[in-house]
């Protein structure tokens, strides 16, 4: 093996070496800026292969607005068998100090820095109250999801279908799954796609 031929095969060596160091140092504060910037993007594949799985309808990026009332965003509106899933899509690179009946949340982004947040599961849950007044929905099928992403740690707190979940990527496939076999009468399958095509006319007259 040439001179020449050695120090070409250093030099390719070397350079992936730097190039793999480089993306595995800079991969963390990458992939942070992508899923703060791009959330919905980045959640949208999870929610949309339960949809798939269950042959559910889905809509998605929703905006709605009330008579002289603000617009109101609902990222997935996931309509099951049985409930109603309206997903409200986070991400939290930290640790929550949460409690539902705190109107602020504490977010800890790093050993020191702290700010205050509205709690995202008393927002997710007025935007579906919103909802039932736009739209002929029963609020009891209805079960509003805050979805955060798997490494984001918080206080455990009591949850139930009336004032909302509070769940991690990872969750929400089962946690469907629990809630669609659950003993109870299904949605009635016609008025279940025509709330479909009714909230989707909406978000796209809504985004015109």
């Amino acid at each position: 093996m040439t001179f020449e031929l050695r120090l070409t095969i250093f030099i390719v060596v070397s350079a992936l070496l730097i190039l793999g160091y480089l993306a595995w140092v800079l991969w963390g504060p990458v992939k942070r800026f992508l899923y703060r910037h791009f959330t919905v993007r980045f959640y949208y594949p999870a929610v949309r292969q339960i949809a798939l799985d269950h042959d559910f309808f889905l809509v998605n990026e929703f905006v709605g607005s009330l008579s002289g009332d603000n617009q109101f965003h609902i990222d997935h509106i996931l309509i099951g068998e049985k409930y109603i899933y309206c997903i409200r899509d986070r991400y939290y690179p930290g640790t929550l100090l949460s409690d539902p009946e705190d109107e602020m949340w504490t977010f800890y982004s790093g050993k020191t820095k702290s700010v205050q947040i509205p709690n995202p599961v008393s927002v997710n849950r007025f935007r579906v109250e919103r909802l039932c007044l736009l739209a002929p929905i029963d609020r009891a099928v209805i079960i509003p999801i805050v979805l955060v992403n798997n490494d984001c740690y918080y206080t455990p707190f009591e949850q139930d279908d009336a004032s909302g979940y509070f769940l991690s990527l990872k969750q929400l496939s089962k946690f469907v799954n629990l809630k669609e076999a659950e003993d109870i009468a299904p949605l009635n399958a016609l008025v279940a796609e025509s709330l479909a095509n009714d909230l989707s006319k909406m978000k796209s007259h809504d985004a015109k």
